[in-house]
This record gives C-alpha cells, sequence and structure tokens, in this order.
C-alpha cells in the first residue's frame, strides 16, 4: 500500500497542471495584488483585506491540485487501462482509491504547506482565533474531500481525459467566478446567479472567512449548507461514476 501510495503522489508532483495552478498561480497572485492593493487600502481595513486575500488564493490550492490535477491524471489511467492492468497486479479498485486518496490529500497539504510559508511574510494576516482557525481548517478539508469525490465520479462517467479536462476546467473557472476569485464580487453579479453561486462553499468561505477570522462565535448554517450541498452533489457523481463503470464490466 505504502508502495502505491509514493507511485500515487510522484504521479501528483509530476502533474505540470498541479504545480502550475495549484502551488505557483495562488502565490503569484497574492504576493501581485498585494504588492498592488496594499498601498490603497486604509491601515485599519489592511488585517482584513489581508485576510481575505490569503483565504481567497489559498482556495485555489484544492481546487486545482485535486479538482483539476487528480481528473487529469485518473482519466488518462482509464483511458489508458492502467487501473485495469493495476487490478491485475492485485490492487483492487478500493486499494486503489485509498491510495489515491492519501496522495492527493498529501500533495494537497504540501501546496497549502509552500503557500502559507512563501505568502504569510508579505501579508498583514491576524492570528486567527481558535474557533477561526477550526473553521477554516475543517472547511479547507471538506472541501477537498468533497472535490476527490467529485472529480473521481466525473473522470469515472467520463472515461477519456479530453471530455473530463475539458468538464473539470470550465467548473473550475465558474466556480472562481461565481466565488468572487477573478476580480468580481459576489454581490456584483445578478440576483439570479448570485442565488447559484450560494450554493458554493468557496463563496460562503471568501465572504465569511474574513469576519469571523478573529470572532469566537459566527452563524455558520449558511456555509455549512453549501458544503452539505457539495458533498450530496459530489457523492451523486462518484456513485453515478461507479454504476457506469459496473455497466461497462457487465
Amino acid at each position: 500500500m505504502k508502495r502505491y501510495v509514493k507511485y500515487e503522489l510522484l504521479n501528483s508532483l509530476g502533474n505540470f497542471f498541479s504545480i502550475l495552478f495549484g502551488i505557483i498561480f495562488p502565490i503569484v497572485m497574492t504576493l501581485l495584488f498585494y504588492s498592488i492593493f496594499n498601498k490603497q487600502i486604509p491601515e485599519s481595513q489592511l488585517p482584513q483585506f489581508s485576510t481575505q486575500l490569503f483565504v481567497t488564493n489559498l482556495l485555489i490550492s484544492p481546487l486545482a491540485v485535486i479538482y483539476i490535477g487528480f481528473a487529469a491524471l485518473f482519466s488518462q489511467e482509464i483511458e489508458k487501462e492502467v487501473t485495469v492492468r493495476m487490478a491485475l497486479f492485485g490492487y483492487s479498485e478500493k486499494k486503489q482509491m485509498q491510495a489515491k486518496f492519501l496522495a492527493q490529500a498529501i500533495m494537497s497539504s504540501i501546496s497549502v504547506a509552500i503557500y502559507i510559508a512563501v505568502v504569510t511574510p508579505f501579508l498583514s494576516v491576524p492570528l486567527p482565533t481558535i474557533f477561526g482557525l477550526m473553521v477554516f481548517v475543517s472547511g479547507v478539508c471538506l472541501l477537498s474531500f468533497s472535490l476527490f469525490l467529485a472529480a473521481y465520479g466525473i473522470s469515472l462517467l467520463m472515461k477519456k481525459f479530453s471530455t473530463t479536462f475539458g468538464i473539470v476546467m470550465s467548473t473550475y473557472f465558474l466556480i472562481m467566478i461565481l466565488s468572487g476569485m477573478m476580480g468580481i464580487q459576489t454581490n456584483q453579479l445578478p440576483k439570479p446567479i448570485q442565488s447559484v453561486a450560494k450554493l458554493l462553499p468557496t463563496t460562503h468561505m471568501i465572504q465569511d472567512m474574513p469576519k469571523l477570522w478573529e470572532k469566537t462565535t459566527y452563524n455558520l448554517m449558511p456555509m455549512i449548507q453549501s458544503m452539505l450541498f457539495l458533498l450530496a452533489l459530489s457523492i451523486l457523481l462518484y456513485l453515478a461514476g461507479i454504476q457506469s463503470k459496473k455497466r461497462r464490466i457487465n
């Protein structure tokens, strides 16, 4: 099992999309935006601006590493029947999924750790309360798990790299636009589109984390509801992918 996790991890580290969009891109975006806007922000509002910038761009890592990077790798393995050959060598589908999940969890943690280590010396991010830290860590972990299930299911359903990559890349940019990661705030979007954006946990994390970062209590219900919605959608995609695979085998 350790050997298979190592194989999956090396696969992820060799994935250009994960390194570019999951590590380099969020760091560059954070440092670039901070250098442009920090002198235009009043000093009293700089900690909240820094926290929002820090949270917003950190969320790009799990989206890019797990949702895009993993889906790209896994769909290529399905297309080239690597997963079938691994099963012949004794790695069951359950073991393969466990190894892929562990490898993606490690890869995502490495990406977030590098991001934090590089950007925090430059940003005026205040220390979070224990409550703020727990909400943030829990949110990132649950978001990452949901994205893994969604990427797994989409790859099984589409079966080909080109189709899978087209879908995850399109939805990746859609999530970023709706969540306010691309410069347009969610409250600047038309009302019907705002309703769709509020279904995404990334929207609530970007809006609410700077507000609750230094607090000990906060109304988390809208964020929790969006997390559960994404998790339920991801589980449906995963189950649909498993059923699709079973039909092909039968």
